[in-house]
């Protein structure tokens, strides 16, 4: 926004003054919007720590005009590695079915026998994925990512942008603590590419290892129910180990 031509002169002026010092960022600037989220959800420490998170949970997914519950785990060392096990509550653990993510590879696992993901459907995951990177929030402390004040979500709630080269901008809404409530991102969508505009829905809280992470996950694309998850546990370590993640023998 362009300043007042005295007001330039009156800031150029000051600048030069001996001792004079940078201005703190104002309390609304999308740096402290970062930091005060970050404090809610455990501090810096823990979630340098956590790595990669665990957890299980029941869900329901909306997809292809059929909505379906779901249990399983999941394996997330964002942005890029995942192991996620989900099987139809009504059928039992003997479904299951893997989700891997190992970049730049990914397959589906059934039965012990891999099957490549499509093109579309890795980007799409891919994406996907990077939303724990974002939530997790320390990773958007990095000078690669650039932070930009937008404004306030259907709840009023205040909002910062995260651009990094490479991913899709995260559009990240605190509520009135300032905790992170609310994920808007553009995705690939997993069949045919096209951009589907993703709202993640963060509340509850569940804690390991003094990291506050969401109870429930509620997911919508393009406005219509996609995804509800509810955390039943949660584990944080520094990586993923899993058999699954090294592919087809």
């Amino acid at each position: 926004m362009h300043r007042a031509f005295s007001l330039v002169l009156l800031l150029g002026c000051a600048a030069c003054a001996p001792g004079a010092v940078s201005p703190a960022p104002a309390p609304d600037a999308p740096e402290r919007v970062l930091a005060r989220a970050i404090e809610q959800a455990g501090g810096a420490a823990a979630l340098e720590r956590a790595t990669a998170l665990l957890w299980e949970g029941d869900a329901t997914v909306h997809a292809g005009g059929r909505t379906v519950s779901i249990a399983g785990r999941w394996a997330v060392q964002p942005p890029d590695t995942a192991v996620v096990s989900t099987w139809e509550a009504s059928r039992g653990p003997e479904s299951v079915r893997h989700l891997v993510v190992a970049q730049p590879r990914g397959w589906t696992v059934r039965g012990g026998a891999f099957t490549p993901m499509p093109a579309a459907m890795l980007a799409s995951e891919r994406e996907e994925f990077y939303l724990y990177s974002v939530m997790r929030l320390v990773p958007l402390r990095d000078p690669a990512v650039t932070l930009a004040a937008v404004p306030a979500d259907s709840l009023g709630q205040r909002g910062i942008r995260a651009s990094r080269a490479g991913r899709p901008d995260a559009d990240l809404f605190v509520d009135g603590a300032g905790r992170l409530a609310h994920v808007r991102m553009v995705l690939p969508d997993g069949y045919d590419g096209h951009p589907v505009r993703q709202d993640v829905w963060l509340d509850g809280s569940i804690e390991a290892e003094g990291v506050r992470w969401p109870r429930s996950i509620r997911i919508t694309q393009d406005g219509a129910p996609f995804f509800d998850l509810a955390l039943r546990s949660l584990r944080v370590q520094r990586t993923v180990s899993d058999t699954l993640l090294a592919g087809p023998r």
